[in-house]
C-alpha cells in the first residue's frame, strides 16, 4: 500500500466529514461520513470540483468548515474538515440526559438492589446502603472483608468453588444464595456476579448485583414443605413403594425415606429405616445383593434387580441423583411383580406345552409368515422337508395339479379366512399321501400376523374309505362282487334282456361238505380254499361277458346276462364241476372239492332278480339232495320239495321243547355167538303232522343250524335215564353208544358236562360209550388229547364212527389210543363180490388189530357179509341181519328179555 492509500485508510476511521482535493480543486477522496451528509457516492464525487458537491451557502448551514494543507508523496493537497454542529449539540444534550438518567438509576438501584464490588481476591471494596441494611453490617465493617462474613453454612463448599471457577473464567454467574446477617438471621438473595476484565481479558474486580428474595423463598419453602407432606401422603398411598438413600461419611448406604403400601406390607417405612443400612434391616444374603446394586447406582449407573421379600417377589429400579457430576443420593422404586412372574412362569409352561404339542404333534404343522415363507416346522413336517425354501418345499411335495390351489388357499388364509381342504402329497418313502389340510390365520390385535398349517395324514382313512367303497360291492376274502353288486348287475341285465327279448341264466354254486373242511382242518384252510375257488370259477366263464360273485359262506353265483341257449349255461356248470375236480393243495393238504349247482333262466323261471335267485337256490338244494357234485336246472315241482325243507327247519327248532324226539336202539352183536354186547342209540323225530321223519332229512338241517348240539345233549341224557330205569327194573345193563358231533366234542366244557351227567344219574362210565367222527380228531390236537384223557379216566370208551369216510390218519389213531373203530356201511355192503371194498375193509381190520383196537362193522345185512367179516377176525357187527333200530320198548321185548332168559 502507498503513502496516499495509508492516509486515506486513516481518514476512513475519522468521525468528521473529510474531503481531499488537489491544487486544481478536484476531489480525489471523500470519506463515508461525507457521502452520508451530502448524499453523494464516492465514485460520483471523485474527479469533480468541490463546489459541485458542497453548497455555496455552507456558511449559513449548521456546519463548521476548516481546511488544512498537507503534503503526501511530495504532492500538495488541501484537506477540508466539515463538522455538523447540530449533531455535536445533540450529543452534548444526550450526554447530560444520560448523566441524569445514570444518577436516577443509581438512586433506584441503591434503593432496590443490593450491590457489592470485590477485587479479584474476593475482598469487598464497595457496598451500597441496601447491602448494609439487609446484612445489618456497616460499610466500615464490610469493606476489607470477604463474603465469608455472610456465610450461613447452608451451601456446601463445592457450591462456592463452582461459583469461583465460573467468574474466574470471566463468565457471569447467577444463583440463589442463603446468607446470614450480623444478628444471625438468615436471608436469601438472587445474585448475579459480573466479572470486569482488563485489557488482557483477566477479571480484576467483580460486581455482584443482589435482590432480596427471602420472602419468596420462605413462601416456596412453605410450599415445598406442604408439597413434601402431600408427596409423602401420596407415596404412602402408592400401591408400589419408593425409597431414597444417601452415603454417610463412613461410605455406608443409608435410607432417608421409604414409603408406599407395598413397603408397608413388607414392614418397611421411613420411620423404621431412616439412617439404617441394608445390613441393619435385611438378611445378609439380601443385604449383600442390595449393597452390590446400590454401589453401582452411587457410581452413576441406573440399576435394577429382583428379590423375594416377605413372600413377595419385587422388582427394584434404582436411579442416581446428581449434583453436577457427583451423585448425592439415589432413588428407587419397588414394584410387586409376584403375579407378573407367576403369569410369566405360567406363560412359559404354556409355551413349553405349546412347543411340546407343536413339536410332538402327530399332525404335520408348518408356520408361515405374511410373505408365505416357512418360519417353523414340527418334527413330523420336517420328515417331509426337502428344501427350506417355501416354494421349493411346496412344489417338491405337492402334485402339479394342487400347486396353484395350495397358494390360493394360503393367500386366502393370509387375508384372515380359515381354509380347509384335502390334497395329495408326494413323500420320499411313500409314493403318495393324502392330507386333510387346515390353514389357521394367526390373528393378533385384529391383524393377521401369519398362518399355521395343520396337515392330518388321512392316507389310511382314504384307503379304508376306498376299501369300504370296494367292500360295499365286493367280498373282502375273495375280492369278487358281493350279493349287493351282483343283484344290481342282475337287475340291469334283466332290463336289457326285456328290452332286447333275450334269455339270461343264473347259476348258484355251493361247495359240498365245506363245513367238514372247516371243522376238520380249521378256518384258515377253509378261507384259503375260498380264496382259490374263484379262479376256477372264472376259468369256467367268459370273463368279458359273464360275472362271478360270492353270496356268502361257500355260496357263489354266476350271471350270464345273455345266452344263446340253455346249453350255454349247462356247459358252464359242467366246466365248473370239471375245474373243481382238480385237487387243491393247501398247507400240505390235498383237498378234493366238489360243488352242487342250481340253474334258473329268464324269462321262464322268473322276471325279477328275487324270483330268479330263489329258483336257482331251490335247484341248488335239489342237487345237494340228490348226492352233490351235480347241477340241477330248476323245474316247478322243486318248489314243493323246497317248501318241505323249509317246514322241517322251522319245526326242528320247536321239536326239542315239544319233546318230539325219541330214542331208538340198535343191537351190537358178537357174530360168533349171537350174543348182544351193546347197542347204539339213534335219534328219531316223531313230527306231529308228518309222522316219523328220517334222520337223513333232519340231521343235516340240525348240523347246519347248530341244533345238533342240543340234540346230542338230549340223547346222552335219554340214554342215562334209560340205563337207570333198567338198573332199577332188574334188567342187566348194556353199554350204550351215543354219536357226538364234532361241534360238541370240540367245546371246552364237553368232558365236564359228561362227568356231571354220570354223577347226576350215578352211573359208571363203562355203560356210556361215545362215537366221534374222524374229523373231530383233526383240530386242536392238544385239546383233543386232554378231552380223551378226561373221558377215559371216567371209564368211557371212545369209537371212531363211519371209519374210512373222513380225513384221519394212522398217526392220529396211534397217538390218541382210541378204543375202537366202526367200519362204515359203504365198505361192508356187497363186500363178498366187491373186491375194492373187500381189500379196503381187510386193511382197516388188520390196522385196528395192530393198534389193539376193537373193530365193529356197521350195515351187515347178509350171511355172506357176516361170514367174510368173521373170516377176517372182525367179530363184532351191527346191522339189519341181527336187528334194525327200534324203540326202547321193542328193544326190551326182543333183546333184553332174551338176555334175562339165557341168564
Amino acid at each position: 500500500m502507498n503513502e496516499q492509500g495509508s492516509f486515506f485508510q486513516l481518514f476512513d476511521k475519522l468521525s468528521d466529514c473529510l474531503v481531499v482535493v488537489d491544487t486544481a480543486g478536484t476531489i480525489i477522496y471523500l470519506n463515508a461520513k461525507t457521502e452520508g451528509i451530502f448524499n453523494v457516492s464516492g465514485n460520483d464525487a471523485i474527479g469533480r470540483r468541490i463546489k459541485e458537491i458542497i453548497p455555496a451557502n455552507l456558511s449559513e448551514l449548521p456546519f463548521e468548515f476548516q481546511s488544512q494543507n498537507i503534503k503526501i508523496a511530495d504532492k500538495e493537497y488541501e484537506v477540508y474538515i466539515i463538522r455538523n454542529m447540530n449533531e455535536d449539540r445533540k450529543i452534548s444534550k444526550e450526554t447530560k440526559s444520560l448523566s441524569r438518567a445514570l444518577e436516577d438509576i443509581n438512586v433506584a438501584l441503591d434503593e432496590s438492589t443490593i450491590i457489592a464490588i470485590t477485587d479479584r481476591k474476593g475482598t469487598i471494596t464497595f457496598v451500597n446502603q441496601k447491602f448494609c441494611e439487609l446484612s445489618k453490617y456497616t460499610k466500615e465493617e464490610l469493606i476489607g472483608q470477604n463474603h465469608c462474613i455472610l456465610n450461613s453454612g447452608f451451601h456446601p463448599k463445592e457450591f462456592f468453588k463452582e461459583m469461583w471457577r465460573t467468574i474466574g473464567r470471566g463468565e457471569i454467574w447467577k444463583g440463589e444464595i442463603q446468607n446470614k446477617a450480623k444478628d444471625g438471621s438468615l436471608y436469601w438473595v438472587d445474585t448475579t456476579i459480573v466479572p470486569f476484565r482488563n485489557d488482557n481479558g483477566k477479571p480484576y474486580q467483580y460486581v455482584s448485583v443482589r435482590t432480596d428474595i427471602t420472602e419468596r423463598v420462605q413462601k416456596e419453602l412453605k410450599q415445598q414443605e406442604a408439597m413434601k407432606i402431600d408427596f409423602q401422603d401420596t407415596i404412602r398411598n402408592l400401591q408400589n413403594g419408593i425409597f431414597k438413600m444417601t452415603m454417610n461419611p463412613d461410605g455406608n448406604f443409608i435410607y432417608t425415606m421409604a414409603e408406599g403400601k407395598l413397603l408397608e406390607e413388607i414392614g418397611i417405612n421411613t420411620e423404621y429405616v431412616s439412617n439404617l443400612t441394608p445390613n441393619d434391616i435385611f438378611p445378609e444374603e439380601i443385604a449383600e445383593l442390595k449393597n452390590c446394586h446400590y454401589k453401582k447406582a452411587f457410581e452413576g449407573m441406573k440399576v435394577s434387580y429382583e428379590v423375594d421379600l416377605k413372600g413377595k417377589h419385587v422388582f427394584v429400579d434404582v436411579s442416581p441423583i446428581k449434583q453436577g457430576e457427583k451423585v448425592i443420593e439415589i432413588v428407587g422404586s419397588v414394584q410387586d411383580i409376584s403375579e407378573l412372574r407367576s403369569t410369566q412362569r405360567e406363560l412359559i409352561v404354556q409355551q413349553l406345552k405349546y412347543k411340546s404339542l407343536f413339536e410332538h404333534s402327530q399332525d404335520y404343522v408348518i408356520s408361515f409368515d405374511m410373505d408365505g415363507h416357512i418360519i417353523a416346522l414340527n418334527s413330523m413336517a420336517r420328515e417331509l422337508l426337502i428344501s427350506e425354501d417355501s416354494h421349493k418345499f411346496i412344489s417338491s411335495l405337492v402334485f402339479e395339479e394342487y400347486d396353484e390351489k395350495w397358494f390360493d388357499f394360503l393367500e386366502a388364509a393370509l387375508k384372515g379366512h380359515l381354509q380347509s381342504f384335502e390334497m395329495e402329497i408326494k413323500h420320499k418313502v411313500q409314493e403318495k399321501m393324502v392330507f386333510q389340510v387346515t390353514f389357521l390365520p394367526i390373528i393378533l390385535d385384529q391383524q393377521v400376523k401369519g398362518v399355521i398349517s395343520i396337515g392330518k395324514d388321512i392316507t389310511e382313512q382314504k384307503r379304508i374309505q376306498k376299501l369300504n367303497e370296494f367292500l360295499a360291492h365286493h367280498d373282502e376274502l375273495t375280492k369278487l362282487p358281493n350279493r349287493r353288486k351282483i343283484e344290481q348287475e342282475l337287475r340291469e341285465a334283466l332290463r336289457l334282456a326285456e328290452e332286447k327279448s333275450q334269455e339270461l341264466a343264473v347259476l348258484f354254486i355251493d361247495l359240498d361238505r365245506f363245513k367238514n373242511i372247516n371243522d376238520t382242518l380249521g378256518h384258515f384252510v377253509g378261507d384259503r380254499l375260498l380264496e382259490l375257488v374263484p379262479s376256477r370259477l372264472l376259468d369256467s366263464i367268459d370273463r368279458d361277458k359273464q360275472f362271478v360273485a360270492r353270496l356268502g359262506g361257500d355260496e357263489f353265483m354266476i350271471l350270464c346276462p345273455v345266452i344263446a341257449s340253455r346249453d350255454e349255461a349247462i356247459q358252464i356248470a359242467n366246466r365248473i364241476l370239471e375245474n373243481l375236480a382238480i385237487p387243491f393243495y393247501i398247507e400240505d393238504n390235498e383237498l378234493h372239492v366238489s360243488a352242487s349247482i342250481g340253474i334258473s333262466f329268464y324269462p321262464t323261471d322268473g322276471t325279477n332278480e328275487v324270483d330268479l335267485m330263489k329258483k336257482a337256490d331251490i335247484a341248488l338244494y335239489r342237487a345237494k339232495g340228490e348226492g352233490r357234485n351235480i347241477y340241477k336246472v330248476y323245474v316247478e315241482f322243486m318248489d314243493e320239495q323246497n317248501y318241505h325243507s323249509f317246514l322241517l327247519e322251522r319245526d326242528l327248532r320247536k321239536a326239542i321243547a315239544n319233546e318230539e324226539f325219541v330214542a331208538y336202539f340198535q343191537p351190537r352183536v358178537d357174530g360168533r355167538t349171537g350174543r348182544i354186547t351193546g347197542a347204539e342209540a339213534l335219534i328219531r323225530w316223531m313230527h306231529p303232522s308228518l309222522g316219523l321223519v328220517s334222520p337223513g332229512e333232519f340231521i343235516p338241517l340240525a348240523e347246519e343250524t347248530g341244533l345238533i348240539i342240543p340234540l346230542g345233549k338230549w340223547m346222552k341224557k335219554k340214554v342215562c335215564e334209560q340205563l337207570v330205569i333198567w338198573r332199577e327194573s332188574g334188567f342187566p345193563l348194556l353199554p350204550i353208544s351215543v354219536n357226538i358231533s364234532s361241534q360238541r366234542f370240540l367245546q371246552k366244557e364237553f368232558a365236564e358236562d359228561v362227568k356231571e351227567l354220570l354223577t347226576q344219574f350215578q352211573l359208571d362210565g363203562k355203560w356210556l360209550e361215545l362215537e366221534i367222527t374222524e374229523n373231530s380228531l383233526m383240530r386242536n390236537e392238544e385239546y383233543v388229547l386232554q378231552t380223551l384223557h378226561e373221558l377215559k379216566e371216567m371209564g368211557i370208551k371212545i369209537f371212531i364212527d363211519d371209519f374210512g369216510t373222513g380225513y384221519s390218519s394212522f398217526h392220529y389213531l396211534k397217538k390218541f389210543r382210541l378204543d375202537g373203530i366202526k367200519i362204515d356201511r359203504s365198505f361192508v355192503q356187497n363186500i363178498s363180490c366187491e373186491s375194492d371194498n373187500a381189500g379196503i375193509t381187510v386193511a382197516m381190520i388188520q390196522m385196528a388189530h395192530h393198534l389193539r383196537m376193537d373193530v365193529i362193522a356197521e350195515g351187515v345185512e347178509t350171511e355172506e357179509e357176516l361170514a367174510f367179516l368173521l373170516d377176517q377176525n372182525c367179530h363184532y357187527v351191527q346191522g339189519f341181519y341181527f336187528g334194525k333200530p327200534c324203540s326202547i320198548e321193542e328193544f326190551e321185548e326182543k333183546f333184553m328179555k332174551k338176555i334175562i332168559a339165557k341168564g
